[in-house]
């Protein structure tokens, strides 16, 4: 069975990876191909504000000097505060996430990984991070899709390109090219096909 690779993109600069962040939900989720749609109301959105404070926060904690570091988790600690408070996302700065990454509806979400890969969408109510015995976090692949409610819980390894259906729990590793639903979630489609959710058309032009 196939499962995450343990290979992550290659590291870029912070603002690097916030255009790439920003550019997919422009790209992806933005249903009226209008420059306010794409442009202003996606750089406002708290889904990406939040994407983008942990982008800061993840450069804060990985600087090599320690007075570097903590400088810069002062700086982000003011940003991270407001933004969690205000948006109800939190993520673990320590998090290492590959480019990409869009929380499409924002709210009520928790994100506490080990690795996760490129491309990660995730919708309110997620949960990411450990389970009640607090033994290991999750592991993800690249092109991962968590719907609303969606949790990924302990020391499990997801593959890449898995859609995980609204309010399932994944507890169990799980391989690529699959989509999961359920409680516990299990594969209700193998031989996903590559960029799944890319092929359908949510993009059309404004008439």
């Amino acid at each position: 069975m196939s499962i995450a690779p343990e290979a992550t993109p290659a590291p870029r600069g912070v603002w690097a990876l916030i255009r790439s962040d920003i550019r997919r939900k422009q790209e992806h989720y933005v249903l009226v191909d209008r420059f306010f749609n794409k442009v202003v109301k996606v750089l406002v959105q708290h889904g990406t504000i939040a994407v983008a404070v942990y982008r800061i926060g993840h450069w804060a904690v990985t600087r090599p000097s320690w007075g570097a570091r903590a400088l810069a988790r002062v700086f982000y600690t003011c940003l991270a505060v407001p933004v969690r408070w205000v948006s109800k996302v939190t993520i673990d700065p320590r998090t290492p996430i590959g480019p990409g990454f869009v929380i499409h509806n924002f709210s009520a979400v928790h994100v506490e990984a080990e690795r996760i890969g490129a491309n990660f969408t995730i919708n309110q109510g997620v949960y990411v991070g450990p389970d009640w015995r607090c033994q290991g976090k999750p592991v993800l692949g690249d092109d991962v899709f968590l719907g609303a409610g969606a949790a990924v819980l302990g020391d499990v390894r997801v593959g890449d390109n898995v859609v995980v259906a609204a309010n399932a729990v994944v507890a169990k590793t799980v391989g690529s090219n699959c989509l999961l639903a359920g409680v516990p979630a299990l594969t209700v489609m193998r031989n996903l096909p590559p960029n799944y959710l890319g092929q359908v058309p949510i993009h059309r032009k404004d008439e």
